[in-house]
């Protein structure tokens, strides 16, 4: 007698295939009632085009080579400061929790700075360090650095400490409790920080270039604003939609094979 197959499902308890056919649905669902409406002028296309004049122009802007020349400058400042913020906030986020001093002194500056609206600093940055590269990497590193640095923080304070009593009772070192306690313990939290943080960090980057910049989807939208020209607008934020969703599977992937499973 042969056993009844189990069907895969995820953590609410539908079918993968499932989930993923309702998913496309509702989008296609979208994109249709859209067209349909721009079509009846139920929506004005002039403000919110339509997504066959947005397929257009992002096709135009493929052939013309613009498409990926600007979304690569876009992903490459979103990219550097993404992992120069991670770095930072998750090297800070150990060294303020693992020392209790320096916590003490500096944690109401952090919450201070944090609490401060970037956006506002951002004109700022670009005129302190110019338009080009570096200004949009400083500003996706002010976002992303709270993002990972708060995480790792209450990462670290999370960590049970019946835990850390019978580490030091079997005598491991400050360097054995670091790799062997401490990361692991707080890995989880880490990866949650990345992917709310690559959105920020693409943000960050559009938000530099369409204060300045003479390159990426932020410039593109920018222009594009400046000629009333909605649809180029919804094709650069179509573009970055896409391309996020992408970067977020993929480190949501990262994450299902390496972050520690929750019991």
């Amino acid at each position: 007698m042969t056993k009844p197959q189990k069907i895969s499902t995820t953590s609410h308890g539908m079918n993968p295939l499932v989930l993923l056919m309702v998913r496309w649905g509702l989008v296609i669902a979208f994109i249709v009632l859209w067209e349909l409406g721009a079509r009846a002028n139920v929506i004005d296309p002039f403000y919110f085009s339509t997504p066959t004049r947005i397929a257009q122009t992002l096709y135009a802007w493929m052939v013309q080579g613009m498409l990926f020349e600007h979304l690569l400058v876009t992903l490459a400042e979103a990219g550097a400061g993404f992992f120069a913020g991670l770095f930072l906030g998750v090297t800070f986020g150990f060294l303020f929790a693992a020392n209790p001093k320096i916590d003490a002194i500096l944690q109401p500056f952090i919450v201070i700075m944090n609490a401060m609206p970037r956006i506002a600093f951002a004109p700022l940055i670009i005129l302190w360090f110019g338009l080009g590269f570096l200004s949009k990497v400083v500003i996706v590193v002010s976002l992303v650095f709270f993002v990972a640095f708060f995480n790792t923080y209450h990462g670290f304070k999370a960590i049970n400490p019946a835990i850390l009593k019978s580490a030091r009772v079997i005598g491991a070192t400050r360097t054995q409790m670091l790799f062997h306690v401490y990361i692991p313990a707080t890995l989880t939290w880490t990866f949650a920080s990345v992917r709310v943080s690559v959105g920020f960090a693409v943000i960050a980057a559009v938000l530099g270039e369409y204060i300045g910049a003479s390159a990426g989807i932020g410039y593109l939208i920018d222009n594009a604003h400046s000629n009333f020209d909605s649809t180029g607008v919804m094709a650069g934020l179509v573009t970055l939609t896409i391309a996020v969703a992408i970067l977020d599977g993929v480190f949501q992937a990262i994450e299902r094979r390496y972050a520690p499973r929750q019991s």
